[in-house]
């Protein structure tokens, strides 16, 4: 059964309140913590949490957790925005096989290599090649160093 125009607009009206109150209920709980004291003399990290009456937030309580409970209809909506989020989303390409990345940074001693290397016309291709590095990597580092000294790499 299809939804008249006018149940259409009503529930698009509900949708937008209920977003509205997920917004009010995520900048309460970017408001800063506070510190408190345990029954036994400790100091503890206290978290905002707003307090709903219905599907409106009454006042915002401090509580050890930062955990909060939305009402029915407000977590419905929750779940329904991040499963539209998630199906807009670029999808991870499962069938090819990831590269490794090296993590480790280049240390100066290697840049200077490159730089001599790279004065003496080796191609930024053959640089990359004999320390394992990308050639964009290399010409990076080196325009980076032309850039810092004040003259243009070759």
């Amino acid at each position: 059964m299809a939804m008249s125009n006018l149940q259409r607009e009503e529930q698009i009206r509900y949708e937008n309140y209920l977003d509205d109150l997920l917004y009010k209920a995520m900048e309460a709980l970017r408001t800063p913590e506070k510190l408190g004291l345990n029954l036994n003399g400790e100091f503890v990290r206290l978290f905002p949490n707003p307090v709903f009456a219905g599907n409106h937030i009454k006042k915002i309580e401090y509580k050890p957790t930062q955990a909060v409970q939305l009402p029915d209809e407000l977590f419905e909506r929750l779940c329904i925005l991040e499963d539209e989020i998630d199906s807009h989303a670029p999808k991870a390409k499962k069938d090819k096989p990831t590269k490794e990345r090296k993590t480790a940074k280049y240390n100066p001693e290697d840049i200077v290599k490159w730089i001599e290397m790279r004065e003496k016309g080796f191609s930024y291709g053959q640089i990359a090649k004999q320390f394992g590095a990308n050639q964009s990597t290399v010409s990076n580092y080196i325009r980076k160093h032309y850039k810092r000294i004040g003259t243009v790499a070759n």
